[in-house]
Parts: C-alpha cells; structure tokens; sequence
C-alpha cells in the first residue's frame, strides 16, 4: 500500500453586517470523490465538503478584496453562531502504472484544524491522504554473455611467506581476550573468549 500526503488550507471571509468572527464552535471536512479511467491515468475527482460553525461578535472589520479569501455570503445564523457549508474541488491523478490492476485509490482526511485569522477571517487545513496498491513492477532480466579472452590469464604459483610459522605468529600476536588454542577446521568456533 502506497500513501500519498499533502496540506489543504482555505481562508473564508464574512459579510461585515455578521460581525467578527471569534471562534470555530465545530468544522467537519468530508472527501465525496469519483474515480475515472482515462487513457494512461486514474483520476480521482470530487470535493471536500466543509460543513462548519462559527462564533462572531459585534464589531466592525475593513473589508478588504482579495483572491486569498473565499466569501461566503450565505450563513443559516443562530443568535452569535452562523452554519455554512462550502465544496472544495479536488482532483488527483495517478499514473495506471503504478496502481495494481484491479485495485482503486481510497481518500481520506484528518488533522483537521481552524482558526480565526488576523484579516478578521477564519481558516480550515486538513491533511489528505491516497491511499492505493501500488503495481508490482517486474524484475528486469538480465543477460549473461560469455567472451574468451584472446590472452587467457598465466597461471602463477603463490607463495606463502613461513608457511606455518607465519600462521603460529598471528596466534601468539593475538589480544588477551582470545585464547590460543588451535582448533579443526570443522568446528564452528574459531575463537574464543579467554577466562579473566
């Protein structure tokens, strides 16, 4: 299973006739998707759905227009605490190759979190995450070519410096923690802790 994670933040202002918004009294954000085939891809199409309550005060704030805010200018108010609702688009698109055949991409969202902002606006993250099986890609194979060599290697005799005395002088060179017991060469244990 495969997961890809990204943020999602979206800022709403209000009609200044409803006050300053204080508080975010609850928010729910809720991915309604789709998912389509298309030639090369999967595309997973929808909304996030924001279903969310907010405390507003008296007061006057400036207004300012900007593209970084979504308005909102419709809210069911109940006495300090307006309802909206609000979609969000949401589109993801996946290579087919890398999905397991037959399986689909699942979305969902946590760490839902708000927060009033300065320009007397309140914004809404939430983290999303795609869930899907990712395709088994298949081991390349590879090739193996014997070439003769036009020179084959000479064969050359190694010599072994003292032969056995050099192999006793290793052992008696060796740190007090190993004894120096000679063992077969069909025992597992080669060395061995010395007793202190």
């Amino acid at each position: 299973m495969t997961t890809r994670t990204w943020d999602v933040k979206e800022q709403f202002r209000f009609p200044q006739s409803f006050g300053v918004p204080m508080e975010i009294k609850n928010v729910a954000v809720t991915p309604q998707c789709e998912i389509a085939e298309k030639e090369d891809i999967v595309q997973v199409v929808g909304i996030y759905h924001i279903t969310c309550h907010v405390k507003f005060e008296e007061g006057e704030h400036e207004h300012h227009a900007t593209s970084e805010f979504t308005e909102i200018e419709d809210l069911d108010l109940q006495g300090e605490v307006g309802y909206f609702e609000y979609a969000v688009p949401m589109s993801i698109e996946i290579g087919k190759d890398k999905i397991k055949e037959g399986s689909k991409p699942i979305v969902h969202v946590n760490h839902i979190h708000s927060k009033p902002t300065q320009q007397m606006a309140i914004e809404i993250g939430w983290t999303v995450h795609c869930d899907y099986d990712e395709a088994i890609e298949p081991a390349p194979i590879e090739s193996f070519v014997e070439l003769e060599s036009p020179n084959p290697a000479e064969p050359m005799e190694v010599k072994n410096p003292n032969g056995e005395e050099f192999e006793l002088q290793f052992i008696l060179d060796l740190d007090d923690g190993y004894s120096k017991v000679s063992y077969p060469s069909n025992n597992v244990f080669v060395k061995q802790k010395a007793d202190e």
